[in-house]
């Protein structure tokens, strides 16, 4: 009996911590939430950033990051086998490029957010726990969706809208940024056609399934920048001293 007596007695100690500390704990998690979702909007000033590669500079130039969107961009690329001459092509403005990720990232900061503001009535202690699991799942999927894109956001399963650069890409040549972690990747893939029942050499390059046809990957590339705003978002010390 007295065992068990201790046991009701902790436990209501931990219910009255847990619900004491609880008001605190929430201020301090909007205060985060709204400080990331500002990191991702577009009232946050624009990370210039810079493309370069040491592959003979097959990649080199800048873009733009403003919240969801590169809005502007500068590419110099050249494949060795794909065009003699670099080619040229901008982001601009008027059609800027869509990072699917950083809108998944603020969809769960909102949801988060969302969560916090409908919490009015006091909590028992089995709500409280799951209020709080609830949370730390959505700011793990928030923090997760900037981790790597899904395979069917990225080339052969995306299809690559040539449209979106200008002058507009030719259809034999690919294009595209995703988030890694704190980096806007940039990839470049030179490609052609072959009809399905044509007899493929695969030693010597690969084929993918693109635009529902055979296409072999004449030649790529890849070059990485790390964005302050996804290091901010990213970073613990985003948290007060005093968290």
């Amino acid at each position: 009996m007295h065992l068990q007596h201790e046991i009701v007695s902790v436990a209501e100690k931990e219910r009255n911590w847990l619900l004491e500390i609880l008001p605190g704990v929430l201020i301090k998690l909007k205060h985060h939430l709204d400080k990331s979702y500002s990191l991702l909007s577009t009232v946050n000033k624009a990370d210039a950033l810079p493309l370069s590669t040491t592959q003979n500079e097959t990649i080199k130039g800048y873009i733009n990051l403003s919240g969801c969107h590169l809005n502007k961009a500068e590419i110099q690329v050249r494949l060795a086998n794909y065009h003699a001459e670099p080619i040229k092509a901008t982001i601009l403005p008027s059609s800027p490029y869509f990072l699917e990720q950083v809108q998944q990232c603020k969809n769960y900061i909102i949801l988060a957010n969302k969560h916090i503001q409908e919490c009015h009535e006091p909590l028992s202690k089995p709500k409280a726990v799951a209020f709080l699991d609830a949370m730390c799942q959505l700011m793990d999927h928030a923090l997760h969706a900037l981790d790597y894109p899904n395979e069917s956001m990225l080339f052969p399963g995306k299809v690559c809208h040539t449209n979106l650069f200008n002058p507009p890409l030719k259809n034999d040549l690919v294009i595209e940024f995703f988030i890694n972690g704190v980096f806007i990747v940039c990839n470049v893939l030179a490609i052609t056609h072959h009809s399905r029942n044509m007899k493929l050499d695969r030693q010597q390059h690969q084929y993918v399934t693109y635009k529902d046809k055979v296409t072999e990957i004449l030649d790529e590339a890849r070059t990485q920048t790390q964005s302050p705003m996804l290091t901010d978002l990213n970073s613990p010390r985003q948290q007060d001293p005093q968290s």
